[in-house]
């Protein structure tokens, strides 16, 4: 079984189109995991419709307003489904494609720990966000994709369950944000994806929405950016890497001495001034 996993905030109208995409599948086992992040729309009552209505397995959840981690994390605790599908809630499927999905899953080798699709524009179907993969079905861990292969763009990634709850979230004090890349780079360390240029998915970025909104999301949350370029370093060890590490210790009031806890701290005593520098131009 699949589990489609939805984190989801103030997001009912986008959700309702999400809902309307499950109803266009030719196959039904799976089940539709919300996990309310502690909306104060009308998303509790739009849900509750839906189970009400009984045409697809619905589970939801809500949560006081933790951010999109403890989100997923609660996530993971609740799928019943041996395939973990996260999707947001203003992404929706193309038609027919969970049986698609559900096949591809059949006897992954066990390095395989899940399955990379393309995705494209709600407003335009024909093109793909980013690139395509460069074989049909190519086999590669995550963190080769994005930096050695130069593969670009947002893809839906699938997980097998059992490997996903390998890999919770870290969940920081006083955040609500850290990079999903985190997660799939220490993914990168024990399995691969295998990779289809298969168009599953279609997204609309809105303009409230993360990706539009990145920068500012993640100096409020620096913490989690700089725990990401802290890991990153170990899988490429690049001077932009110690800088991003660096920034958002400073926007995260990290002191000096703590931030040479980190492997390169001949880089980080030689680049300190000039990236605090930045930091206060950058406010």
């Amino acid at each position: 079984m699949i589990t489609i996993f939805t984190p989801t905030y103030n997001r009912k109208k986008e959700l309702e189109r999400l809902y309307e995409s499950l109803l266009n599948q030719d196959y039904d086992d799976f089940e539709w995991l919300i996990v309310d992040d502690g909306s104060i729309d009308d998303t509790e009552k739009y849900v509750n419709s839906l189970i009400k209505k009984n045409k697809i397995k619905i589970k939801y959840f809500k949560k006081e307003n933790g951010g999109k981690p403890s989100a997923y994390n609660k996530g993971l605790d609740l799928a019943s489904g041996n395939i973990f599908l996260a999707i947001d809630s203003d992404d929706v499927f193309k038609e027919n494609v969970l049986k698609k999905i559900s096949s591809d899953f059949e006897n992954l080798p066990n390095k395989i720990g899940g399955v990379m699709y393309l995705q494209g524009y709600i407003d335009n179907l024909s093109k793909v966000v980013g690139t395509n993969f460069p074989d049909d079905e190519l086999i590669e861990n995550y963190f080769n994709i994005y930096h050695k292969l130069h593969v670009t763009g947002d893809k839906l990634i699938v997980l097998k369950t059992k490997v996903a709850r390998e890999f919770y979230f870290p969940i920081i004090d006083g955040e609500k944000f850290v990079p999903e890349a985190l997660i799939f780079n220490r993914i990168s360390l024990k399995y691969d994806f295998k990779c289809i240029n298969y168009m599953a998915s279609l997204k609309e970025y809105l303009n409230e929405g993360y990706s539009n909104n990145y920068f500012a999301l993640v100096k409020r949350n620096p913490l989690g950016n700089m725990l990401y370029f802290k890991e990153l370093y170990n899988l490429e060890k690049s001077i932009y890497n110690v800088y991003g590490y660096i920034l958002f210790g400073i926007y995260g009031k990290v002191s000096f001495k703590k931030l040479l806890n980190h492997k390169a701290k001949f880089l980080i005593i030689i680049l300190y001034l000039p990236v605090f520098l930045i930091a206060k131009v950058r406010k």
